[in-house]
């Protein structure tokens, strides 16, 4: 799936409290393996702090798989504490071996971003994108997942979820949430109920994640499949 690593950041952001928006500062660390390689691969830390009327949250994920690959990226988002989690800015830096690309994002219209894009191997990019439908960026989108009601059955209610694109650079990457399953894991050795949730994007799954059945919705575990194995996410204590 083109740009998949990046969007190991969809699994595993959104630092905030869910559901009742009382955000709160709050740091979460992960470990990243790769099944086909021993060991971890990387680490990922996740930071969010109230500012004002806005949250702000930023992630670092730096991964390596000897001298075959090399990952390094830092995302940043703002949005508005409101029932729509209002986007207002984001920013993005990724070093991929000697590719480099940085990115801002303002949205200054509802329905509209301007994007402020440059790569090393792309030309540079300032428009306006319009989508028919919500664009987020990755840590803005992901807290919105954490925020969303499953309801309150043994089994978990897909919720409403309209057309969402998701802004990796400078492109709206449809977004949709396939299934949602309430079950109990052993995590850190203890029996914790959790909610399965499979995200798909252009009708292929794109990231299985599973967060707590509590308030603060915070992602465990996260799987994605790739086309040379599969990556998986787990939060350290």
């Amino acid at each position: 799936m083109k740009r998949i690593l990046p969007l190991i950041l969809l699994f595993v952001s959104c630092l905030a409290q869910a559901q009742d928006h009382s955000l709160g500062t709050e740091t979460l660390s992960y470990t990243i393996r790769h099944n086909l390689f021993p060991g971890n691969i990387g680490t990922m830390t996740f930071d969010g702090r109230p500012d004002g009327e806005n949250y702000r949250l930023e992630a670092t994920l730096t991964a390596a798989v000897g001298g075959i690959y090399t990952l390094d990226c830092q995302y940043g988002s703002t949005f508005i504490m409101d029932e729509a989690l209002t986007p207002v800015a984001a920013d993005r830096s990724q070093t991929e071996k000697k590719y480099w690309a940085k990115g801002i994002y303002d949205w200054e219209t509802p329905g509209k971003v301007h994007l402020d894009v440059t790569k090393s191997s792309r030309p540079h990019r300032d428009e306006i994108l319009e989508w028919d439908g919500i664009v987020r960026d990755l840590l803005g989108m992901l807290w919105r997942i954490r925020t969303l009601d499953y309801g309150s059955d043994s089994t978990a209610m897909v919720p409403e979820w309209p057309a969402t694109a998701l802004l990796l650079d400078h492109d709206p990457l449809p977004v949709s949430i396939a299934s949602c399953k309430r079950k109990t894991i052993k995590f850190e050795g203890k029996p914790t109920p959790v909610i399965v949730v499979v995200l798909v994007q252009d009708g292929k799954e794109a990231l299985s994640m599973t967060i707590t059945d509590d308030a603060t919705h915070t992602p465990l575990r996260f799987s994605i499949g790739l086309s040379f194995g599969t990556i998986k996410g787990t939060l350290k204590k």
